[in-house]
């Protein structure tokens, strides 16, 4: 939660320990792959006069191959944010998801009834 490590932070170099101390954390608790959903946002997310944006710290670690993260995002964010910045293009594959059909939307929906019936107290009729 990128606004949860933003938030609160004052100080010049405050983020940046923060986001470094959960990259620390993911690298070290080993067999971890980082989700960031609207991964677009990481960019100038945190940077203020002489400190680094989140896309800049994690940059390093994803370089090195210590840190396996997916993203999340859209296609115009992608282009809008990722395809300006080579180096962090670089750390990321892109894989185009594309909407799923009527049956498919059915099936997943399916596939997760009991869960949703459990949780909300409901019967869910087919």
């Amino acid at each position: 939660d990128m606004s949860a490590l933003i938030a609160g932070a004052k100080y010049r170099g405050e983020f940046e320990d923060r986001l470094k101390a959960v990259v620390n954390e993911v690298i070290k608790s080993e067999n971890i792959i980082l989700f960031i959903d609207e991964i677009h946002t990481i960019v100038g997310a945190g940077a203020s006069e002489g400190s680094m944006d989140a896309a800049n710290i994690l940059k390093p670690a994803l370089a090195r191959g210590e840190l396996h993260t997916i993203g999340a995002t859209t296609l115009k964010e992608y282009r809008k944010y990722f395809e300006k910045d080579a180096a962090l293009q670089r750390r990321f594959q892109p894989v185009n998801v594309g909407e799923p059909s009527v049956n498919e939307a059915l099936a997943m929906l399916r596939g997760i009834k009991e869960k949703l019936e459990i949780h909300h107290n409901v019967t869910i009729n087919d």
